[in-house]
């Protein structure tokens, strides 16, 4: 709230608005010096006589207020270039101005903090030096344009205002929550040390929401998907952050939605490279780094032979960031070994074995196909259909958007080595990704390890 007062040079009250008449308590107030204590005087005196006519100074001082208290006010004391002109003051309660900005700090509907409050928030953290470790995760609901079109705007509400207080319960002194779109939260863990805490935190805000709104089937009707990483660690500025964070959100919608991710480099990548966004060098770097894993498997999986087939291929669908591995045999077509990448909850991956029967494409639709040296690449979406019509049903029965095929001409057995990612996978291989898994199927092949 803004007070308006006209004063002379003797701190004589001129003219003033209704709401400061209001704010003092009374009307018969001449001069300010009946509100403003004397210590205080002296500097309002020297503020007033010392400004240059067509300037003005901000001053603060203490008034006292219709209860009697003294409050601290802020004036903006302006003196016009005409000198019978009134001495300009406009008055504003400092603790007033205050419940003002923290007011806008806290969205509306949910209490949070706002997005410009929680970004400010962030970006305060990042430039502490020495820099301070802390969790930057960002959260949304799952579906939630259904849950607006099935059962109306009002209950969509409902459900924002309930996950910001499950995230504000479960986040309790060891951060913030921010509101930075409808459906879309930010959290700032900065009192958070170890990872096992972290998890407890993000679990018991998935879980409550999940039951909450489970129905009479215990059908989860409404749940929530994370993605996040730590500060300064996985990156070192906030649009960096902010964009790591937004990839595993991404990450966590596309591996089934109602889970949270969080940012582990050597399961996820090098996303950014020394805290920021990867340059083409720096790409090419993150190529050599794996074209060095296809060396050390090489000498451990096929020279040394102290690497089990199984290692080395949870260690190729992790770093390819691939799905499933399938042996196939010559002839059958069935497969002979699998192998199969599950995310979990926890972000992290899991190994099952697996298997696919490529019997049904019959071996007419699936010969012409992969008889080639050294591998072959197949696109759900660049699939000639009419060609290949069985093959294509194949694929989109079984979810499988990339195969990568390798035909094994040399092993004793014969057969196929597949490479395969599902039609929600990010996985989006490179040339040289291609050149490193056909150096890989040559090296199990030429082992005689095949299963």
């Amino acid at each position: 709230m803004s007070y308006f007062v006209e004063i002379d040079e003797n701190l004589n009250i001129l003219d003033c608005s209704k709401s400061f008449i209001m704010y003092i308590g009374h009307g018969s107030v001449k001069n300010l010096d009946m509100i403003v204590p004397s210590t205080d005087l002296s500097s309002l005196r020297d503020a007033v006589h010392g400004i240059v006519p067509g300037r003005s100074v901000l001053s603060c001082f203490r008034v006292r207020n219709n209860n009697g208290d003294l409050s601290w006010v802020a004036a903006t004391i302006e003196k016009s270039v005409k000198p019978d002109d009134n001495i300009k003051m406009d008055i504003s309660d400092i603790q007033s101005m205050k419940a003002d900005v923290e007011k806008e700090s806290y969205d509306k509907m949910t209490g949070v903090y706002t997005k410009s409050a929680i970004i400010e928030y962030a970006q305060n953290l990042m430039q502490k030096s020495p820099p301070k470790h802390f969790y930057f995760f960002l959260m949304d609901i799952d579906n939630f344009k259904s849950v607006n079109d099935s059962f109306g705007h009002m209950m969509g509400d409902n459900v924002i205002i309930e996950v910001a207080k499950a995230a504000k319960k479960h986040v309790g002194d060891k951060g913030v929550v921010g509101r930075i779109g409808g459906d879309e939260f930010m959290l700032v863990l900065e009192k958070v040390n170890t990872e096992p805490e972290l998890r407890e935190i993000l679990r018991g805000i998935r879980y409550e929401i999940r039951e909450k709104y489970m129905d009479e089937k215990e059908n989860k009707t409404v749940t929530i998907s994370m993605g996040g990483a730590l500060f300064p660690d996985n990156a070192k500025d906030y649009d960096s952050m902010f964009q790591i964070s937004d990839k595993m959100l991404y990450l966590a919608k596309t591996k089934g939605k109602d889970r949270y991710i969080i940012y582990t480099p050597h399961v996820h990548g090098n996303i950014l490279y020394d805290g920021k966004v990867m340059t083409i060098a720096q790409h090419m770097l993150i190529n050599n780094q794996k074209s060095d894993l296809i060396m050390g498997l090489m000498d451990k999986f096929m020279m040394k032979r102290n690497l089990s087939l199984n290692a080395a291929l949870e260690k190729m669908l992790i770093t390819y960031n691939l799905d499933e591995i399938f042996f196939l045999g010559d002839e059958s077509l069935s497969t002979s070994f699998g192998l199969k990448k599950i995310a979990d909850d926890d972000g992290g991956h899991r190994f099952e074995n697996a298997g696919l029967d490529f019997s049904s494409t019959v071996p007419e639709d699936f010969h012409p196909m992969f008889d080639t040296y050294p591998l072959k690449v197949v696109n759900m979406f660049d699939l000639q259909r009419e060609n290949y019509p069985r093959f294509a049903s194949f694929m989109v029965e079984n979810n499988l958007r990339v195969l990568v095929v390798y035909h094994m001409t040399l092993a004793q057995k014969g057969g196929y080595i597949i490479f395969a990612s599902n039609t929600s996978s990010s996985c989006r291989l490179s040339e040289t990704d291609f050149a490193d898994l056909a150096y890989f199927s040559r090296m199990v092949e030429l082992s005689g390890r095949c299963p």
